[in-house]
């Protein structure tokens, strides 16, 4: 699984530290892979370090 981080102008809603949106790519043998959408807090002491936004199935090329 590979993943990236892209810098957010939203706020944590717990501590108010930036967040990151982190998509990390799953890959599957059987089938479509995905890629889980999080929202990550900088501040990693966050009662909620990373929300789960949503989940994407990427269409096979």
């Amino acid at each position: 699984m590979s993943s990236s981080h892209t810098k957010s102008q939203r706020k944590c809603p717990s501590c108010g530290a930036n967040l990151y949106v982190r998509k990390d790519v799953a890959h599957s043998d059987e089938g479509p892979g995905r890629v889980d959408v999080m929202l990550v807090c900088r501040d990693e002491s966050c009662s909620e370090p990373a929300r789960h936004l949503r989940t994407e199935h990427p269409q096979p090329a």
